[in-house]
């Protein structure tokens, strides 16, 4: 070995081992590209309620029905008589809501020959009481309506095959005028028929989702497997965003106005794998189908009919290493349906731009699901947790006689109540109402109300830092704990806490400033065992 390259060896291992370490931590190095990291969750105390049923409902639903909620909410029925397969729904300028009876013509199977199934139900409630006075067909003669929107006063439905526009001069809630607003609409017999779309008022456009035509499967038809973007004036579609393999929740976020949605994945692994993804959907973003899930994991095509992908190609791969961290990965093969972003104000501060989800099953997957979730998020998508918010539909899995419910559309009235269908079993649309004391907000009452289920050491921010960065670590527990930073030589250099906190969730401050720039470990100590992570300080 020539003698130069001898003497500066060990100079060029130390500056690559640090400029490695400072790649790796500049990329949240806790959460590289190929891994799996579950959105924590958190444990909103849910308290069994019993299901309020009006007079007028009891012959149609059971009486003894409970739901878990969270302290101080209430669940009553809205509506029952006249639904079959009531699906998404969505309260027009009159605030009457409408939902998509999606199985109107009493099958639970899509008609292939393309015969009428679906219609559109309003359902007033003039007296203000909280249940649906009547039940109004709005619009029939459709294939599968599964959504609908309401822009300028007019109604838009998402059918499986086109997006038809509804009007309704006289305002008595039947729409007379009726206009395809965007036909071929790709579509087939099975799978994933349902159509949704959301409208972007400010944008003025619209969103579709298109599900994919298989399984796991390169499509020929560029628009599956998508989202669609349809200007309000009526101009050409173009594809917003691909890989999405089955959307069937999309939402616009209050704050950002980006457009979020649930997926549905693909069936890989009984009970693991893999998770369904809730994220921003951006446009040109691929997000995954049929290469990838996740954060940029490759799908095994050795499994069932995955075989059809490869070979994978290099366009493939740097394809795949666009995909960004998903905003929340939830328990594998749960079917997200329904997103709604909660911000009327009625509800509990935490609950002010929170996301709740409908998951409609959870056979294969490690969570029974039959439940609604909240998602507690940063605008970003950054700092996910999600807890249950109604659970009970499904009293003891996994005994699949008990079902009495499936969550699908979630959508809030103008009396800040969260209203929830069911398009199974019992065809139901739930009022979800807080009769309990209102809280104000210093910024913390998430830290104070909900309480995590596991220990976890969170990646601090910002990291690299320069001088100071935050730590927040979660409890299950009250207990006695010892945060504690190294320096790389294992020297301890500050202790940051080394006493007793209460359950909850905790956010330290490490000031570095009389420290050299440099890796740095931070531990966390309980008595369950010890948890590390790394930072970089770069001055």
């Amino acid at each position: 070995m020539p003698i130069y390259v001898s003497f500066f060896r060990p100079i060029i291992m130390a500056t690559a081992i640090l400029l490695n370490s400072f790649m790796v931590l500049a990329q949240d190095q806790d959460y590289p590209p190929g891994t799996v990291q579950m959105t924590p969750k958190v444990d909103l105390q849910l308290k069994p309620v019993k299901v309020e049923v009006p007079e007028k409902f009891k012959e149609l639903v059971p009486d003894n029905l409970t739901l878990n909620v969270p302290e101080g909410f209430k669940v009553s029925i809205f509506a029952a008589s006249g639904l079959r397969g009531p699906r998404l729904m969505a309260f027009n300028n009159d605030g009457v809501l409408h939902v998509a009876n999606m199985k109107a013509n009493g099958s639970a199977e899509f008609q292939p020959s393309g015969n009428s199934s679906s219609e559109i139900l309003a359902l007033p409630d003039y007296d203000k009481d909280g249940v649906a006075d009547t039940v109004i067909i709005a619009a029939k003669g459709l294939r599968w309506a599964n959504s609908l929107a309401f822009y300028k006063g007019d109604m838009y439905v998402a059918d499986t095959h086109e997006i038809v526009k509804f009007s309704d001069a006289d305002g008595d809630l039947v729409y007379e005028s009726r206009t395809v607003f965007a036909d071929e609409i790709p579509t087939a017999s099975s799978p994933h028929i349902t159509r949704t779309i959301v409208a972007d008022t400010v944008n003025e456009r619209f969103y579709v989702s298109v599900g994919s035509s298989c399984d796991v499967c390169r499509e020929s038809d560029p628009e599956r497997a998508t989202i669609l973007m349809l200007p309000a004036d009526g101009s050409e579609r173009r594809v917003f965003a691909t890989g999405v393999r089955n959307a069937i929740g999309l939402d616009l976020h209050p704050e950002t106005g980006e457009l979020w949605a649930t997926n549905n994945g693909h069936t890989e692994v009984e009970n693991t794998m893999p998770p369904e993804w809730i994220d921003i959907i951006r446009d040109g973003g691929f997000y995954g189908w049929p290469l990838a899930f996740g954060y940029q994991i490759f799908i095994d095509f050795d499994i069932r009919g995955h075989w059809r992908v490869p070979p994978i190609t290099r366009d493939d791969t740097l394809l795949v290493q666009t995909m960004e961290r998903p905003a929340a990965l939830i328990d594998a093969h749960s079917s997200p349906m329904g997103i709604h972003f909660y911000s009327d104000g009625k509800f509990p501060d935490i609950y002010n731009q929170a996301a709740f989800i409908a998951y409609r099953s959870g056979f294969r997957g490690p969570d029974p699901g039959h439940k609604v979730v909240a998602l507690f998020t940063d605008g970003d998508g950054k700092n996910s947790t999600v807890g249950d918010f109604i659970t009970g539909f499904w009293p003891n899995p996994p005994n699949q006689d008990n079902i009495w419910a499936k969550p699908v559309g979630l959508t809030t009235g103008s009396d800040g109540a969260l209203y929830l269908s069911s398009d199974w079993i019992n065809h139901l649309i739930f009022k979800v109402d807080y009769v309990g004391e209102a809280t104000s907000s210093d910024g913390d009452d998430l830290h104070d109300v909900i309480i995590p289920e596991s220990i976890d050491l969170a990646q601090n921010y910002p990291n690299p830092f320069n001088p100071s960065t935050q730590i927040q670590f979660a409890l299950p527990k009250t207990g006695h704990v010892k945060l504690e930073v190294f320096n790389s030589l294992g020297q301890s250099v500050q202790v940051l806490v080394d006493d007793n906190r209460r359950a909850g969730y905790h956010t330290v401050t490490f000031d570095a400033r009389e420290l050299p720039s440099g890796v740095y470990l931070y531990t966390l100590s309980t008595a369950t065992g010890i948890q590390t992570r790394k930072m970089l300080l770069v001055k």
